[in-house]
């Protein structure tokens, strides 16, 4: 069976330039575009041309296989003593397993072509009323993406470029050096400050009343 992939439904790489975004074969200017939103959507990967005719062609096999089945089961039913009816017993057994082989396996192609899996399309609309998908299923991908784009478009920023393939799952940006982050230096162990005054091993209360008691004395 043919299996269509979610390049069927949009882009799945590109490239994001100082002032434009490359998705296929639609360039896109980063102050034209208006809208940008990620929706949830579905699609049957097997719901193909393909697919369909099989499945007719399985079923109608089937029918065909269980009509004669049953044509020489009424043969052997109304001439039992014939010799021929013993083969005839014998084909519509044949025709009967093939016709129920027939009629699951079109049963199994129709299950898989109504079944549908998710996927993610983050849709890009510009101010001349264009709408480009980019289809992922992995939604945290497209919101970096349009979180890039967004940047882009608010600041003005030419330096942020880079290129995407979906894929891969992968967003490889170069960034500006001002948004680079600078390496910390390695942590040192504090030390106490040096004193040159000596270390108290008593307490001035003890040393106090040691003092009043030589007094008295």
């Amino acid at each position: 069976m043919d299996r269509q992939t979610l390049d069927m439904e949009g882009a799945r790489h590109g490239e994001i330039s100082a002032a434009s975004l490359q998705l296929g074969d639609d360039t896109i200017a980063i102050r034209r575009i208006a809208t940008m939103c990620v929706e949830s959507m579905e699609f049957a990967p097997w719901d193909m041309p393909r697919n369909r005719q099989s499945q007719r062609l399985h079923a109608t096999l089937c029918v065909a296989n269980l009509f004669f089945a049953l044509a020489a089961l009424a043969w052997w039913g109304l001439m039992p003593n014939q010799p021929s009816s013993t083969i005839a017993l014998f084909i519509a057994g044949v025709l009967l397993l093939l016709g129920v082989f027939l009629g699951m396996r079109a049963a199994m192609i129709a299950m898989k072509i109504r079944r549908r899996e998710p996927y993610y399309r983050l849709t890009i609309g510009t101010s001349d009323a264009r709408q480009i998908p980019i289809v992922d299923d992995n939604r945290d991908v497209l919101i970096k993406i349009r979180d890039i784009v967004r940047h882009k478009m608010d600041t003005g920023d030419t330096e942020t470029t880079g290129e995407f393939d979906l894929n891969l799952d992968i967003v490889d940006l170069k960034l500006p050096k001002s948004a680079q982050p600078s390496a910390r230096p390695p942590a040192r162990p504090e030390r106490a400050p040096a004193s040159d005054e000596p270390e108290i091993l008593f307490d001035a209360d003890e040393e106090e009343a040691a003092a009043q008691l030589k007094s008295a004395s």
